[in-house]
């Protein structure tokens, strides 16, 4: 029920069209929902990964928190996205204070993934020079009808290192532990920052192939 009202909000934000909704433009990021709910995009076709960060000495974390909101609504409508599930909100005062935001973007009416150019992932056998092609997600619904691999995890340190940079660079790493192995769309059940005793990001998660 929750779903459908969800969808009908969208309707009726979108400009309609004769082959059904309209993906976002640019101009439209306003439009855009951004929820941590996972069971608001059941149904929703992935469009891609979204990313947005600010940063201010002596900032406020609401402050930082509405604008980097902003942000990650102009990246998805960028893509025609019309949501945005969070995987990571995080806050961190160091180097300065920041806040890091990373998401899927799901639209409604693409026919196809666009990660895969237009093949479906779970089509595709990777190898670990696919590691681009891995898919990094908190949302158990993406994984049915996949078989587990394995655990993996990655790490990032760099002293004073930023948040969204160290998040970045720890993502690639898991995304090429689970090519390694095969496989193409990981679980996370840990995304952490933590300062001590020098700014790092570990990533911990399960590893699946169809």
């Amino acid at each position: 029920m929750r779903n459908s009202k969800l969808i009908l909000i969208l309707f009726l934000l979108s400009v309609f069209s004769l082959d059904g909704f309209a993906q976002k433009t640019e101009t439209d990021w306003e439009k855009v929902i951004v929820t941590r709910n996972s069971d608001d995009v059941k149904g929703l076709k992935r469009s891609g990964d979204v990313s947005a960060v600010t940063s201010m000495v002596l900032g406020k974390q609401s402050k930082l928190r509405k604008e980097t909101t902003i942000k990650i609504k102009k990246e998805a409508a960028k893509i025609g996205a019309s949501i945005v599930l969070i995987s990571s909100d995080e806050f961190a005062m160091t180097p300065i204070n920041n806040v890091n935001m990373v998401g899927v973007a799901f639209f409604l009416d693409n026919k196809n993934d666009s990660l895969t150019n237009n093949v479906p992932i779970n089509n595709q056998k990777i190898t670990e020079t696919d590691w681009k092609k891995v898919i990094i997600t908190l949302n158990k619904d993406e994984i049915v009808g996949y078989t587990r691999v394995g655990d993996i995890s990655a790490e990032t340190s760099k002293l004073y290192g930023k948040q969204s940079k160290l998040r970045e660079e720890t993502t690639i790493k898991i995304k090429k532990e689970a090519a390694k192995i095969g496989a193409s769309i990981v679980l996370i059940s840990v995304d952490e920052f933590a300062a001590t005793p020098i700014n790092n990001v570990n990533m911990v998660g399960v590893a699946y192939t169809k």
